[in-house]
């Protein structure tokens, strides 16, 4: 009898855990790796940054004023559709993106790492700013799609927005499936598109934010690790 009653009153002791689902589990520790292709990334966005501050100092291309003149082009009232998803290039974005990072994931690298490159970008791409100093497209154009929330101050190069958008995208990739991961690089493509639509920035300024963003993103992966394939030991017969 004793030992039927111990059985019983055992799994009751164990408390909750034992009976969690496997969905709601805290993540075991990530194995984590450095990859060499992370420093290719790195260098190819400082390539392009690089390339696209040499065209913005020399001023405003022909090529440039023409690809603008068929991207700012669209219906009335297309801002209105383009403004929620912009807001994720916004300074506030991250914060958000960081907060639905820890409640999906549980990892402190990708959720904190999301404010980080995300503040870090935005700062970065003001210290640009003042170092190129090319003017936004009312400066620069007489003619362009003067739409709600058309900015008429400040300067354009490089795109804020964009940078945030897609330092957050690079950092998230490693921990994303491939249908978020392409969702993740959609919506930093349409931040940047979102940004010529509004007649804040040319074309340049969006390429050289966004290079910008996926440096410091993939930066941060490279300085913490990202999540990789633990090592296997194949086990000898006999």
């Amino acid at each position: 009898m004793q030992d039927r009653a111990a059985a019983e009153l055992r799994p009751a002791m164990q408390g909750p855990a034992s009976s969690a689902e496997p969905g709601t589990a805290w993540p075991q520790p990530d194995h984590l790796v450095r990859p060499p292709g992370l420093l290719v990334r790195i260098g190819g966005g400082v390539a392009v940054l690089g390339a696209t501050s040499w065209v913005a100092v020399e001023g405003l291309p022909e090529w440039e004023e023409r690809l603008f003149e068929s991207l700012n082009g669209g219906p009335r009232n297309l801002e209105f559709v383009l403004w929620l998803p912009m807001q994720l290039g916004s300074l506030f974005g991250p914060f958000v993106v960081g907060g639905l990072t820890w409640r999906h994931l549980r990892r402190w690298r990708p959720a904190a790492g999301s404010v980080v490159v995300g503040v870090v970008s935005w700062q970065a791409a003001k210290v640009l700013k003042g170092a190129v100093e090319r003017g936004r497209p009312f400066s620069m154009l007489s003619e362009f799609a003067n739409r709600a929330g058309t900015p008429h101050e400040g300067l354009g190069f490089v795109s804020g927005h964009s940078a945030v958008a897609f330092s957050v995208a690079a950092l998230l990739s490693p921990y994303l499936s491939r249908r978020a991961r392409a969702l993740a690089w959609l919506l930093a493509c349409v931040v940047g598109l979102a940004r010529i639509q509004v007649s804040a920035h040319l074309p340049l300024d969006v390429v050289g934010g966004a290079a910008l963003g996926y440096s410091i993103g993939n930066g941060w992966n490279l300085a913490v690790g990202v999540p990789g394939q633990p090592r296997r030991h194949s086990a000898r017969r006999g």
